[in-house]
């Protein structure tokens, strides 16, 4: 996280409809801990004094109870107690868990299955889950089974909870992290004192109004080693970055992603490497990321440009591609 771009670097600036709130006699803070087996960090700034340790003790909550609803890793989750019912039981599940499986299925519509929330078994046999599984490649007759699995087609959703069927165990790991950043920013929103902030969990990051330097907040987006550096001013917006940089393994000197391409419950081979989607939800830049990882360079181009979605993709042969959208922000 910086707080102001050099010279040297590509800076893209999204479009204002009005000029930022002043906020340079606001006094700075910053709280942080620990969730979803990674950090979260809030810097914001705010009218007077405020309670800090209140406010970390609020924060942390509601991580805590968005990881208690929502971790395929927790025994006791309420996303594991759907995973684990019996085939036609209803489950009644909370309201949170709901919203995201609704925001979860949105997007694997619109993305036609490219993004799916029904992936945990393929997630597990290949080892990117809590289960520990035997090291090379999993049995071809696991991976052929896999294939004819139920997707999230087989979700009927109700307000209040789902029918569970069979063979279907949901993973939220591509949607809630992004959405748990949204609700901390609607949590400080609506604390009395804050003017403006920028949340980050786990590198997904939203921002809204400005520094109290008078600069936007500036995030700098991960670059490959020969790469542009790329600032991106964060004015009421949100990005997330889904890549294959940092969940992996390597097998016969091919690197194999944690992210799994639903056609082939397998590892995405789509030649991209990583993908960075901004938009005023982080939870949908979220699952939009992952989306365009499994589409490979041609598809998610089109994707981009006909849903008018900012990214930034990297290839795996090393080339970068700005979204039309994105190209705007320069």
């Amino acid at each position: 996280m910086l707080n102001s771009p050099s010279t040297d670097r590509r800076v893209l600036v999204p479009a204002l409809t009005q000029a930022p709130e002043d906020v340079s006699a606001c006094l700075p803070c910053e709280v942080s801990g620990k969730a979803f087996a990674t950090t979260w960090q809030v810097r914001l700034h705010t009218d007077g004094p405020i309670d800090r340790q209140g406010l970390s003790a609020r924060i942390q909550a509601l991580l805590d109870r968005i990881d208690a609803e929502m971790s395929p890793y927790r025994a006791d989750s309420d996303l594991t107690r759907f995973n684990e019912a019996p085939t036609g039981a209803f489950v009644a599940l909370p309201p949170l868990l709901m919203q995201v499986i609704a925001h979860a299925l949105d997007i694997a519509r619109l993305s036609d299955g490219a993004f799916d929330p029904a992936l945990l078994e393929a997630v597990e046999l290949w080892g990117f889950g809590a289960k520990i599984v035997a090291e090379g490649l999993p049995a071809p007759q696991a991976q052929a089974a896999l294939k004819q699995r139920q997707d999230w087609r087989a979700l009927n959703w109700q307000s209040d909870g789902l029918t569970k069927p069979e063979g279907v165990k949901l993973d939220l790991c591509g949607i809630a992290k992004g959405y748990a950043v949204d609700m901390v920013t609607q949590m400080l929103k609506e604390t009395p004192g804050v003017r403006s902030a920028l949340v980050e969990i786990g590198g997904e990051l939203k921002g809204f109004g400005i520094h109290r330097d008078g600069q936007p907040w500036w995030v700098e987006i991960e670059s490959a080693p020969t790469g542009l550096e790329t600032l991106v001013a964060l004015l009421d917006m949100a990005v997330a970055t889904s890549g294959d940089t940092k969940r992996f393994f390597i097998h016969d000197g091919v690197r194999l992603s944690h992210t799994i391409d639903a056609a082939t419950a397998a590892p995405v081979r789509s030649g991209i490497s990583q993908v960075s989607v901004f938009d005023a939800d982080c939870w949908r830049a979220d699952a939009l990321a992952t989306a365009l990882m499994v589409m490979g360079e041609a598809r998610a181009m089109q994707f981009a440009q006909t849903h008018a979605i900012p990214c930034l993709i990297r290839l795996s042969d090393g080339r970068e591609m700005l979204s039309p959208v994105l190209e705007d922000w320069l």
